[in-house]
This record gives C-alpha cells, structure tokens and sequence, in this order.
C-alpha cells in the first residue's frame, strides 16, 4: 500500500493505476483470510464496514466475507440436516433449495418450504470445532504476545494511559465464539431478542422453530430484505436513508441501555431491511430485520446504569465528576489512592468542553480536521494540560475490560454501516436527542429523575440536605484535623511530580555515568593485565573476557542516553522542560 501511494503521489502511477493495485491486494487478502479459517474471516468482516479507514476498493473485495464465502455442496447440507433432524429431507419440508442462499464464516443458509411457511435453514460447517481449536490456540499465543510487547497507540484503547489484558480479551471471545457455534443456543437467544423488540413496529427479528432446531441446524422463519450496505436498491425502494441511519443507531442503545442484551456481530451480512410505513412524500420508513444471534451479551443492571449515568453526564448534565463515576463503575477508571483523580477531571472537564462545543455547533471532530490542525490543537492542549497529562500517564488510571471489546466492536461495525448510506453520518448527533428518552433508566423513573435534577439546580436534593444538617460536625473534624497536625499527630505527604522527573531523569544520569566509569575500569584492567601481566597463564584469556565485558557495557552507554533524549523529547511535547 506504501509503494503504490508513494508512486502515485510521484506522479508515477495513475488513479487508475492505484484502484487497479489496491484492488489485486484486496483480492488476495480476501483470499488468505477465506484460507486461514472462520476466525479470520471474522476479523475481515469487521474491516469490511470501515469505510472511512480502509481504501474503498479493499473494502469491495473483503464485503464478500460477509455473506459470500464459498459454500460447500448442498449434498453435505442436506446429509447434515438429515443426521442432525433423524429423518429424510422429503418428510422434513415440502421443498429444500439444494442450493445455498447465502454462506458465512460458520454455516450456509438454504430455503426451504412446508404448507404455507418458508424457512430459512441453517446448517453449519464440518469440523468447524475442530477448525476453531486450532486458530484459537493461535489466537492465545498471539494475546500473550500483545500483553508481553505492551503495544502502544496514542488516542486509541492502547494509550500509554489505559491497562489492557489481551488474554482477558482472548478468553472473552473464545467463549463468546464457541457459544456461536452452538445453533440451540443461537435459537434462545434469537427468542430472547424478538421479545425485546416485540412492540418496535422498525425492528424485525425472525420466528424460530424448536422441533427442527439442533446444536448444528437451525430452522428460522425466511425474512428476505435488502442488505443493510446496498445503497442503490434502497434508493430504488424508495426507502429514507436517513431514517435507516438513525433507526439502526437507536436500535443499538437501544439494545445496550435498555435491554443489556446486545448483537456483538452487526456487520452488514447480518442487518437487512424491508420498506415500513409509507411516508407522505412517497418513501417508505425503514424497517431492519437482524439475522444471526449466535454472538450476543448480557450486560448486569449495574453495568447498564452506569453506562446510562455516562451518556447522561456527557450528553444532558455536562458534569465531569458525574462522567468519571460513572467510569469507576464500569470499570474503565480505576478507584484507588494511587491515582489523581484531579488530574482526570481537569483532562476529562477539557475533553467535555470540546465534545459540547463541537455536538452544539455543529463543527467538525477532532479526527475530522486535516493532519496539520489535528496537531495544533493537540500542542495547545498538551501546552495548556501537559501536567495532568503526565500524571495521567505515569499513574495509569484506564483500564480495558474484556466485555467491552465487543461493545467497541459493534459499535465500529455500525458506524461503518452509517458512513456507507451517508457522508455526513454521525452516531455521536444521532444518539443525543435519543438519550432523552431514556430518562426513566437513570433513577428508576423519568419523574423521580426530573426531580432530582431541578433539586440539584436549587440545592435541595437529598445530598444537599444531609450536607446542611452534617455541616456542624464537619467542621468540628476538619478542626479537630488541624489541631492535630499542629500537635505532630499527622504528617503531610506531598507528591511533587517536578521532583519526580527530576529523580527519574538523575538515576538515568546516573546509570549512564556508572556505565560508561565501568567500561573504562574493564578496558584499563584488561589492558593492564594483557601488557603488564602477560606472562601469566591466565591473562590472556581473562584479559579478553575483560575487553569483551567493557564493550557490552560500553554499549549501554549509547541506549541510555538514546533513552535521556527520549524522555526529554516526550516531555517536550507537553511543553515542560528537562529537568
């Protein structure tokens, strides 16, 4: 991909030229990703719907991972659904397709009929446990591998800032992928989720049919729709992008903040949709119909009122102590002494202000603007936080939790799906006015939270009221406190971060120094020794066991103060000088 930029910002290559090269390198990634096995399929779904990251004509060749992958014979399907079922295809359905609609990553889908009903038949590939055991163990050595290397990104889950455990990550996917493969599972959760959704006129999720389900075959009922990512058929069905934009956001929040039971695999193969309620301008509303529920998640009530107080404090209250709270609880902010929990409100108070500045002008994202005011703003901000920034980083107060991965994950695969129907698509915009519905998850009702926010803007809620009547007694502690620290009682501890670079810089210093007196120290002795005391019998080899030494540790000297200039650079770019 370097080379062929490179030679096209040369002038070298053509526009024509470059599409024809990205093209052949997307059909061959597609290619090894179909022969490297479901897992990695997977993984190439996932980019599949990141338009705006990927080169358009990658993202043409990997959209056949999502529901075009080589099927394997009907013949085997139907041998299958006979084996699994106990009994022949002919007593089973009036009619079987022998031909597959559509093929995935796990299975293929057939249609078949029986009286007035249609189904939609899936059968799951061979020996796919047996094809997961092996990637999986790949996959374990690969987690391992990332934990070891601590791999680092600025901005993204692998900030300096934020701890991550990729095997934590690891376990959650592989119990999560070898639920999928389990289709009885697949057909409770399928259940679960219509009945969700079962008074959302816009949502549509298929019947299912016990009797001729089994852990390898699932008979659903067959809801043909245009897939999610076909923009031309959807403009020809006249139906609202916009509207589908927005009603696929909402279903998603939907899903999270409401239910706690979500679709970890949203990725265009597995949302269609069907023309709804007509509009009076002659387009039709949208309707979505979700296929697949082989990978889903509960969240507990715990984790989905926390992420309710998140979205309320970012969007409606604007109130930074609210938003970290709400973090600690879901585990993304660690609680403890050892972190400066000013420093993260005064970052987090700086992040919100440009969130609100930005949702209410209607301006550009920060990863929106072109690279040079991308690093202009991040100077100013790191000039203007680059204290609170280092503390932030030195005491690591983010954390990566497993379950999260795949709340990530939808959300990137539904954003994608959003860019792919319009330019203009922000999820962000898109959820602001639909959090306000939710007002009755955050305290159990809409009223009982109505009240409490006027109590706050007034002083009286119940916090306040207690502050009031405990005053008196706060104040005798806080003297009490003081009388003590004149006494000697308490001693201060005071963290000066200043006095902290400066100490890591001088043992730096220091270790450097010690390195490079040690090295000379070997090479005089071992000089000595091969001149002076040559006729020994063991100088000679002892004087090169010296010399060799004094040159490993002569090679130190070069790596520490690669690692001085390094540490003065990184504290350069908040603006602070070197100690």
């Amino acid at each position: 991909e370097k080379r062929m930029v490179r030679k096209f910002s040369k002038g070298t290559w053509t526009a024509e030229e470059l599409s024809a090269g990205r093209s052949e390198i997307g059909a061959e990634v597609t290619q090894n990703l179909l022969k490297l096995g479901p897992t990695f399929i997977k993984v190439g779904q996932l980019f599949s719907t990141r338009i705006d990251i990927v080169p358009k004509e990658y993202i043409a060749e990997l959209r056949l991972l999502q529901d075009q992958v080589p099927p394997f014979p009907g013949e085997i399907a139907k041998s299958i659904i006979e084996e699994e079922l106990g009994a022949p295809i002919t007593e089973l359905f009036d009619t079987f397709n022998i031909t597959s609609l559509a093929a995935a990553s796990l299975g293929q889908v057939h249609v078949a009929t029986k009286g007035d009903l249609t189904f939609a038949v899936k059968v799951q590939r061979q020996y796919l446990r047996e094809l997961f055991d092996v990637d999986l163990g790949q996959l374990r050595q690969l987690a391992g591998f990332a934990d070891g290397l601590n791999l680092q990104a600025e901005g993204t889950v692998l900030d300096r800032n934020c701890q991550r455990d990729w095997t934590s990550v690891y376990e959650e996917m592989k119990v999560l992928l070898y639920e999928e493969i389990d289709y009885l599972n697949e057909m409770k959760n399928c259940d679960e989720f219509r009945k969700n959704f079962e008074k959302t006129p816009h949502i549509k999720v298929p019947q299912t049919y016990p009797e001729l389900t089994t852990d390898k075959v699932m008979c659903m009922e067959f809801c043909p729709g245009l897939k999610i990512t076909d923009k031309a058929r959807i403009k020809a069905a006249k139906i609202d992008i916009e509207d589908l934009g927005t009603k696929s956001a909402q279903a998603f929040l939907e899903q999270l903040c409401r239910h706690g039971f979500f679709h970890c695999d949203p990725h265009p193969g597995n949302i269609a949709v069907e023309q709804g309620r007509p509009n009076p301008d002659g387009t039709f509303e949208s309707r979505i119909i979700f296929y697949d529920f082989g990978m889903m998640k509960h969240l507990d009530v715990e984790t989905r009122k926390g992420l309710v107080d998140f979205f309320f404090g970012l969007y409606i209250e604007d109130d930074v102590k609210e938003v970290c709270d709400a973090l600690g609880r879901l585990g993304i902010l660690r609680v403890g002494p050892d972190i400066d929990r000013i420093a993260v409100e005064r970052v987090g108070r700086d992040f919100m202000d440009r969130f609100q500045q930005t949702l209410q002008k209607g301006a550009q994202w920060d990863d929106q603007l072109d690279e040079k005011a991308q690093k202009l703003i991040l100077r100013e901000r790191r000039r203007k936080l680059g204290e609170e920034f280092l503390t932030i980083n030195a005491d690591v107060p983010f954390s990566f939790p497993a379950t999260w991965t795949f709340v990530f994950r939808a959300f990137i695969s539904l954003d994608g799906i959003g860019k792919s129907l319009q330019d203009n698509y922000d999820m962000t915009r898109i959820a602001q006015p639909y959090l306000k519905e939710l007002l009755d998850l955050k305290d159990g009702s809409a009223f009982k939270t109505a009240l409490l926010r006027i109590g706050k803007r007034v002083g009286l809620r119940p916090l306040d009221i207690s502050t009031l009547v405990t005053q008196p007694r706060r104040v005798r502690s806080v003297e009490d406190t003081a009388n003590r620290l004149e006494r000697g009682e308490f001693k201060l501890r005071v963290r000066s971060l200043e006095l902290e670079r400066m100490m890591e810089r001088t043992k730096m210093v220091q270790a450097n120094t010690f390195s490079a007196v040690m090295s000379g120290l070997l090479l005089n002795t071992g000089i000595c020794l091969a001149t002076i005391g040559s006729g020994g019998t063991m100088s000679r080899p002892l004087s090169r066991f010296l010399f060799a030494t004094a040159g490993f540790v002569a090679m130190k000297v070069p790596y520490g103060m690669w690692k001085i200039k390094k540490m003065d650079d990184y504290l350069d770019t908040f603006g602070l000088k070197k100690n």
